[in-house]
Order: structure tokens, then C-alpha cells, then sequence
């Protein structure tokens, strides 16, 4: 398994920021989600250092959806960044940390009215906006906005189908040969309220591949330039987006940062060659920030070898605290925390506890034999993973620990089984 950042061996048992797994897991309980916050920080500053530039002003916003909190909020505030929304359920929860409005961006290519209508009132700084009809009912307001139209510009990325963005058929944004893109235009000229600032893209997530997102770029910027000579617009501002690949096992590379250097001046060759007005540029980072900054313990219960010779081990979690390998065959690196230095000489299936076939954490991973009571640490389980945990079969939500400064606190309550029933009539 992959160490990330504050991870080390003591006494043969695995540290998380200078926390003994064994010490979380007796604290806490298991399943445990625990996030490294140091961590978190370390990859905002070096974000911040890559995605800037002289002549752009750059914006980082970081795409709650990967991992939602007060705790977090906070701590994007603290880091300078701007905040991704995509429900009223974020925006709540940014309002109730106080985030500031004027950072916050309002995506959503299915916003309630209720939803907009809060956005609204709340006052944030951009609604994303994603389709025509939206876009003529935020006009019936008669309510001075700023907007961004989502683009969709038709970028393959490689990566799962079920998290690509920005095919033909994607279910998000507008293409540029839509019809609906020269009527949301001239709905946006012909307003005295709607003020569009720019566009918005995203390909994707998991995405590896840096050319994916310069030819994203040169689209977008081909495209804005025939717009604002078609319709004489004023377009300042372009987010690229988010989707960047990070390490989950050893088949993904590391990301290295020094290829958005490398994006923001492609831009502004562009920008500058073709004199545009674009002045802003943005990026939306969720994964990359958090997934790697996460690792979830678990307590191995019982094992069992079948007729075939598969060995199962199974754990106290599985598909509902991490959909993604039953959603789409994700793969992660794991170890059994309190065997650090003990051979690997077993082949284990990792499976959870649901009632499902497909409720497998892990195939085929090389482990020490272990042991009922031993604790199984999986590796970068930061990014969707609580924002998509569920209560199938009725199975309480894990509790989340994020350390900072080698302290360690809850920032999300493990829930009980009086949780689940609190809603029942």
C-alpha cells in the first residue's frame, strides 16, 4: 500500500498523522472514516502555487461534492478557496458554516425551484447555469444575477462511462452546435438582470491524461472567440472544471501539479494571440484535495475459504460506506494495520456485510493471515466515499475524524440505530 503524507509504522502497527490506527479504532469504533486535514492543506498550498499566473487573475474552487462538511467548509475557508455547490443540502451546509456567499458557485443541471430561489436569497456569487429552461426562469425573476453556462464540449475523456461528462449524450450542459445555446445567448443580451460573465466545462473525473484538458480548453476558447465576435460578447471568465486523476493503486500515476502551470499559460497564449477578453480563469479540484487525505478502518469479523479455494475476509463495512467498486470497479490499496511488518502470504477477497454479491471492497489482495479482531486500513477513501454512503440494509453511517495539527476530533457523529428510525411514522 501507497503511504501518503503523515502515514508511518510504529511498533508494527499503522500511524495516521501520528495516530495509531489501534488508538482510533478502540476511540471510535469501526468502521472509522479518518481524514488527514494537514494533508488537505498541503495540497490547497500546492494547488495555489501551480494555478496561477501574472496576467490572469485564477480562482480554485473546490468541488464539495467530494466530501461535505462544516469541518470541511471550514477548512476550504481557511485555505483561501472558493466552494462548488450542486444541491440545496451544500449550500446549507455552507451557509451554516458560515462559508462566504461571495465565494460560493451554484451548479446543478436539475436545480428545484425552491433550490434557485435559495440560491438567490442566499446571494452567491455565481449560478452554473446548466440548460435553456433554467436559464428562462431565472429571467422571470427579474433578479440581477451573475451566470455561468455550462458548456458541454463534446471531450471523450478516458475514464469510467458512468463518469464521463462531456460526450454527445451527456446529461449535463449545452452543446455549442445546440440551438439552445443561440436562444440561452440572446435570453442573456436581451435581459436587464442576467449578467453572463463567461462558461463552464467538465469532461469527467479520474482523469489522468493532461491532453484531455488542454484540448477541453483549446474547444472552449475556440468556441468563445466565434461567440464574441458573433454576438459581440464580453466574456471574462472560464472554468475549466475539475475531474483530476489521483492514485488509488499501482496502475494510476501520481498527479503532478506543473501541468496546470502549463494549461493556464496555453490559455493565455490563446487568450493573448486572439485578444479575448477573458480575464479569469478557474478550476473546480474535489478528489484531488481529499481522496488521498482519507483512509477508512474497519475490524475484520469472520473468514472464510469456499469449496473453490477463494479466501474471503470480511469486514464490519463494505458497499455502504464505499459504493465505487460495486458502482464502477474501482480498485484500492489496503493493509492490515496492526501487521504492518508481518509477510504478505494470504489471497483475500475484502467483502462487506451487506446482502449483496457484488459488495466487495477489494479482489484479490495479498495480506498477512489474519486474524478476527485484526483492523483493515483501505487507502484513499477521502472523495466519495461518505458523500455517497448509504443505509442499505438498514446499516448506521460511519463516523468521520479529521486530525490537524496531531489532534484528533469528530466532525461527523457515527450514527445510531435510533438515527435510522427518527424519520419512520
Amino acid at each position: 500500500m501507497k503511504f501518503f503524507n503523515n502515514m508511518s509504522i510504529e511498533n508494527e502497527t499503522l500511524q495516521l498523522n501520528n495516530h495509531s490506527v489501534t488508538d482510533l479504532a478502540s476511540t471510535y469504533g469501526t468502521p472509522l472514516y479518518v481524514i488527514d486535514g494537514d494533508y488537505i492543506k498541503d495540497q490547497c498550498k500546492k494547488l495555489k502555487q501551480s494555478f496561477k499566473h501574472k496576467s490572469l487573475e485564477t480562482e480554485i474552487l473546490y468541488a464539495s461534492k467530494a466530501f461535505s462538511s462544516k469541518a470541511m467548509y471550514g477548512l476550504v475557508e481557511e485555505m483561501d478557496l472558493a466552494l462548488d455547490v450542486v444541491s440545496g443540502g451544500e449550500l446549507y451546509t455552507a451557509q451554516a458554516s458560515n462559508f462566504p456567499m461571495q465565494r460560493v458557485y451554484f451548479h446543478g443541471n436539475n436545480k428545484s425551484i425552491k433550490e434557485i430561489d435559495m440560491a438567490l436569497k442566499a446571494g452567491v456569487h455565481r449560478i452554473v447555469v446548466d440548460n435553456l429552461m433554467e436559464l428562462e426562469y431565472i429571467n422571470s425573476l427579474n433578479q440581477h444575477v451573475n451566470i455561468l453556462i455550462r458548456i458541454n464540449p463534446g471531450i471523450e475523456a478516458h475514464t469510467h462511462e458512468y463518469i464521463q461528462t462531456a460526450n454527445d449524450d451527456s446529461k449535463f450542459g449545452i452543446s455549442f452546435e445546440s440551438y439552445d445555446l443561440t436562444k440561452a445567448i440572446q435570453c442573456c443580451i436581451e435581459s436587464e438582470t442576467i449578467n453572463l460573465m463567461g462558461f463552464h466545462c467538465h469532461i469527467g473525473s479520474q482523469i489522468h491524461e493532461a491532453s484531455s484538458f488542454e484540448k477541453a480548453a483549446a474547444v472552449m476558447l475556440d468556441q468563445i472567440k466565434l461567440l464574441e465576435h458573433k454576438y459581440q460578447l464580453n466574456v471574462t471568465e472560464l472554468n475549466l472544471g475539475g475531474g483530476f486523476g489521483v492514485y488509488y493503486s499501482k496502475d494510476q500515476p501520481i498527479t503532478d501539479f506543473g501541468f496546470l502551470t502549463d494549461l493556464l499559460n496555453q490559455c493565455y497564449g490563446y487568450i493573448n494571440k486572439h485578444q479575448l477578453n477573458i480575464k479569469k480563469m478557474m478550476i473546480e479540484p474535489g478528489r484531488l484535495l481529499v481522496a488521498n487525505a482519507g483512509s477508512t478502518i474497519y475490524e475484520i469479523g469472520f473468514t472464510k475459504t469456499t469449496i473453490s479455494g477463494k479466501n474471503y475476509m470480511f469486514v464490519d463495512g463494505g458497499m455502504t460506506d464505499n459504493i465505487r467498486p460495486a458502482l464502477y470497479q474501482a480498485e484500492y490499496e489496503a493493509c492490515v494495520g496492526n501487521k504492518m511488518t508481518h509477510e504478505n502470504e494470504t489471497l483475500y477477497t475484502v467483502a462487506g456485510k451487506c446482502c449483496e454479491s457484488g459488495d466487495i471492497l477489494i479482489k484479490d489482495i495479498l495480506l498477512p493471515t489474519v486474524e478476527k479482531g485484526d483492523l483493515l486500513v483501505v487507502a484513499s477513501t477521502g472523495a466519495y466515499n461518505y458523500s455517497m454512503a448509504s443505509h442499505y440494509n438498514r446499516i448506521p453511517k460511519a463516523a468521520v475524524v479529521m486530525i490537524e495539527n496531531q489532534t484528533a476530533r469528530t466532525v461527523i457523529k457515527r450514527e445510531t440505530y435510533e438515527d435510522l428510525i427518527r424519520f419512520d411514522c
